[in-house]
Parts: structure tokens; C-alpha cells; sequence
């Protein structure tokens, strides 16, 4: 894409500002057995606690949504390689029902069983050494999307295997990825599967990543805790009716976080195409000098209300340079604005 060419200083790619750590969810070989609801996750761990250490909430790609992940109450049963399944009882039990399907086959013609492998029958069969990532704060995708589905995960989720996840606890990252001009790289640069985009790890490590200043990147971050947080407050509003009247405002604040997101990682790769028509977001932003969430005492969604409405006012620089970026021919190409 002629607006996000590399050039040397201005860019690593996401491969390497990550250091390689993009891996893939677990895939089971026979899900009907791994995974499990929380009806039955509550009577495995009734028949023995110890069932509790190996049962460990999943992900699937439905539920990664852009920010945050839908919560499904939905587990999995985590018997990794080299596991001693007899210290899982209940866990054990309720493997064998399915000991047929589960284990290896011995050959094509066979109807039931899983893939050949170093194994035994009640084991994830893949070797998920990185399997310790899953407990750390992390960047999850699905790996084919019809728009930017970049959600951050602080609650230890494993993964299902439709699903990529980079192993860096990194605010400024998920910025970027979740930004428009990423997602225009990214139709330009990845195939396309009925509409949507598959996110090959090949292609998904060449994704360009801008370099920052630390207080730029300190700013970013912060906006990003603020949309983070309010998407989990807000994630299970009803999409219409009074409860949705009540926080409309809300829902804007929220979506005015993003907008202002979106525009100031279009500066850092554009700062040039931006400046030429008098569009600053970045120098404003840092003259604001949020207040990090983490930093805000009291009310936390009251004190953001109250961000919102300083940076919202009409007569506030951002807001102007916002209302006008669409005017940017380069932004207009980014975003497939006519």
C-alpha cells in the first residue's frame, strides 16, 4: 500500500517488535469431549477439586470481538502432554466415555479416533509448550475476519484453534491493530475467504508498527485503558430499548475514545500527509495529560464522563481535527471514504 511503505527507522514489522511470539489456539482432535459448559465444569469439580487445576475458560472465535471477549461460560479441559491423569479422577471418568474417539487411529479406514501422534488417549494432542502464555495478559485474533477483531485478554483465556494470540501485555499494540489504517494494509495484503480476511500468521508479522516517542506511547496507552474498560462495562447493554436510552452517552464517550485512537495512529504513520492540512492530534493530546485509569481515584466512570466532555466540546482542538479528517485525501483512501 503506496501510504504505509516501509522505510528504515520508521518502522519494524510486528514479527519482530514481538519477538516472534504470535502462536495459534489448541486444537483438540474431538471437542465434544475437551469442551464443556459450566453446568458440568461445576460437577467435575463437585466430584473432585483437584478438577478444577486443569479446567480453564475458553475462547472461541465468535467471541473475540473488537476490544474485549464475549464471556460464553464456556471451559476447557486441559490435559496437556505428559500429563498424570490419574491425579483427575472425575477429569478421567469423564474422558472415557469418549476413549473410542479419542484414541489414535490405527488407520484412513477408520471412522472413529484422532490423528496419529506421540500422545496417550486423554491428552490435548498437540505440544503446546507455550501453553504458560495463556495465563498472561495477551493481543487475541480470529484468524478469518470481516473487520478489525483485536481484543485484549486479561482473564487467562485459552483459546480454540481458530484463533491466533500474540503474547505481549501491550496497550500501544492493540492501538494500532485495531486502527483503520491497519485494517486497509490488511485488505491489501491478506487473502480473502467469502468477504472475509484470513489472518495468516506469514502475512500478519510483516504488519508495519510504528515507532513512538514514550510519551506518545504513554497517551495511547492510557485512551486504550479507557476504551477497555468502558467496553466491559458496556458489553452486555441491549442494543435498543430504555436500558440503551439511559447510557447513550455513554456509548458515545465510547466511541469518541476510538475515533480519537484511530486518528492519532493514522498521525504516527502519516505525520507528514496529516501536518500538511493542519490536522494535530497528538500535540493536543499530550498537552491534555490524561489521567491514566489505573491513576483515577472514585468513580472511575464518572471521572471519564467528565474527560469526555472537555475533550468533546466543539470548541476543543481534537474534536475540530476529528470532525475534518475525512477531508485528508489520504484518509478518505484509508478508511473507503467516496
Amino acid at each position: 500500500m503506496e501510504t504505509m511503505r516501509m522505510s528504515l527507522g520508521e518502522y519494524v514489522n510486528l514479527g519482530e517488535y514481538v519477538n516472534g511470539k504470535i502462536y495459534h489456539g489448541i486444537k483438540t482432535g474431538f471437542n465434544e469431549a475437551f469442551v464443556i459448559d459450566g453446568i458440568k465444569r461445576a460437577e467435575l469439580v463437585a466430584k473432585d477439586p483437584k478438577s478444577a487445576e486443569i479446567i480453564k475458560p475458553l475462547a472461541v472465535t465468535e467471541d473475540v470481538r473488537k476490544w474485549h471477549i464475549r464471556e460464553n461460560d464456556r471451559w476447557l479441559i486441559f490435559t496437556r502432554r505428559g500429563i498424570n491423569i490419574n491425579h483427575y479422577p472425575a477429569i478421567k471418568e469423564h474422558l472415557e466415555q469418549w476413549r473410542e474417539d479419542l484414541t489414535q487411529k490405527q488407520s484412513t479406514s477408520n471412522v472413529k479416533g484422532r490423528k496419529t501422534g506421540r500422545y496417550q488417549w486423554y491428552e490435548i494432542p498437540d505440544d503446546v509448550d507455550y501453553y504458560q502464555a495463556f495465563e498472561a495478559p495477551k493481543i487475541i485474533y480470529p484468524d478469518i475476519a470481516k473487520e478489525s477483531r483485536f481484543a485484549f485478554d486479561t482473564k487467562k483465556y485459552y483459546l480454540g484453534n481458530t484463533i491466533y494470540f500474540i503474547a505481549k501485555n501491550d496497550l500501544f499494540l492493540i492501538a494500532i491493530l485495531n486502527s483503520s489504517i491497519v485494517w486497509s494494509y490488511c485488505r491489501e495484503n491478506l487473502s480473502v475467504l467469502s468477504g472475509a480476511l484470513r489472518f495468516s500468521r506469514q502475512v500478519v508479522e510483516k504488519i508495519p508498527i510504528p515507532t513512538a516517542t514514550k510519551p506518545q506511547h504513554k497517551a495511547i496507552e492510557t485512551l486504550v485503558g479507557y476504551v477497555l474498560y468502558l467496553s466491559e462495562q458496556l458489553k452486555d447493554i441491549p442494543s435498543h430499548g430504555e436500558k440503551l436510552m439511559e447510557i447513550a452517552d455513554d456509548k458515545l464517550m465510547l466511541s469518541y475514545f476510538e475515533q480519537i485512537i484511530d486518528a492519532v495512529v493514522i498521525e504516527l504513520y502519516l505525520p507528514d500527509e496529516l501536518h500538511a492540512h493542519d490536522k494535530q492530534f497528538m500535540r493536543h493530546l499530550l498537552q491534555d495529560n490524561l489521567q491514566s485509569l489505573e491513576k483515577i481515584q472514585g468513580d472511575k466512570m464518572q471521572a471519564l464522563r467528565e474527560i469526555f466532555r472537555r475533550l468533546f466540546d466543539r470548541e476543543h482542538p481534537i474534536r475540530v481535527s476529528i470532525f475534518f479528517l475525512d477531508s485528508v485525501p489520504v484518509v478518505r483512501t484509508i478508511r473507503g471514504v467516496a
